[in-house]
């Protein structure tokens, strides 16, 4: 899957210049790109906060919204705002990824496009309305024809 940055802001906080606690902040869209053609799948969205200066890295956390429901992704990355490729854990999610956990490799393309390869562990099915999963559901009541 592809990650489009729409938006990509540093924000200076606190001394002038870089410096410890600044943040980068991104947002964009989710892209399938295996099979024959690519579609939009999602948008995704996060910050990461400046902790070492000699290696321009910090603290990153960001969320994947899809259509099952939300992936939250957790870790340290190094080269804010163009990271060098890094594995960082899937803390955890919604709906259909209410129990993902495992990680994600984020590799750059260029500085807007990055590969993201999700690596998730126990993705759990839809459930219906009423809490059963899709094979669980009450089957209606059947009469026979007359």
């Amino acid at each position: 899957m592809e990650a489009r940055l729409q938006v990509g802001e540093e924000l200076d906080l606190g001394a002038t210049g870089r410096s410890v606690g600044d943040q980068f902040v991104f947002s964009g869209n989710l892209a399938s790109t295996g099979g024959a053609e690519e579609r939009p799948v999602g948008r995704f969205g996060g910050f990461c906060v400046i902790t070492d200066l000699e290696r321009n890295a910090g603290q990153c956390s960001s969320t994947a919204v899809l259509p099952g429901g939300q992936i939250t992704v957790q870790g340290e990355q190094a080269g804010i705002p163009v990271p060098k490729t890094v594995v960082n854990a899937i803390t955890g999610g919604t709906g259909e990824f209410r129990k993902a956990h495992g990680q994600v490799t984020q590799r750059v393309l260029t500085p807007a496009t990055w590969q993201l390869t999700f690596e998730i562990l126990d993705v759990q099915p839809p459930r219906t309305r009423d809490g059963h999963m899709p094979s669980e559901a009450p089957m209606p009541p059947s009469f026979p024809g007359k």
